[in-house]
């Protein structure tokens, strides 16, 4: 009941793209977070996607754009789970020479000891930060670590971004 008292808190605090002042975000929001998907897109999820229902779909279909969005030549999946669809996806779209490495969390306990290797072109995307307590007290960890520079916080989805010339700033977005 928590988890569900706080995503409404969160949809009241947060804001749309208008909110944002920062070129950056409001861009990405428009362009990629806000995108409608074509219908036969949502027609041909994974499975496993599929039988999660419409939370896990977005997500997804969000998660898919966001890899669009965004060249990258390798990735990296921590998860305690299997996510053989993510994996799948993530290995679509890689491509090559574009220097940039994505993180896609799934974890409930996972130190920043793995920040040291980051470079200001990598992201991470990080898997209900707020489904509990150490999920919540990791993702505060991560915004306020001197490293991370642009977080986004969709309630269900985390950005990370460490882009380097950028004021350090955390945005609450309605997704």
């Amino acid at each position: 009941m928590n988890y569900h008292l706080k995503y409404w808190r969160h949809y009241f605090i947060s804001h749309s793209r208008h909110g944002t002042h920062s070129p950056f975000v409001y861009k990405l929001v428009d362009e990629v977070i806000y995108q409608k998907d074509n219908p036969d897109v949502r027609l041909n999820l994974p499975q496993d996607i599929s039988v999660g229902g419409k939370v896990e779909e977005k997500k997804y279909l969000l998660v898919d754009r966001l890899l669009k969005a965004f060249a990258f030549d390798q990735f990296v999946v921590l998860s305690e789970k299997s996510l053989p669809s993510y994996e799948v996806l993530l290995k679509q779209r890689a491509g090559s020479y574009s220097f940039r490495k994505i993180y896609y969390i799934d974890r409930t306990n996972l130190d920043l000891d793995f920040l040291t290797v980051i470079n200001e072109r990598d992201m991470l995307i990080v898997n209900e930060p707020h489904m509990c307590m150490e999920r919540e007290n990791y993702w505060r960890k991560l915004k306020d670590d001197d490293r991370v520079i642009v977080t986004i916080d969709l309630y269900r989805i985390g950005l990370v971004f460490f882009r380097a010339g950028q004021r350090k700033e955390n945005f609450l977005i309605r997704f």
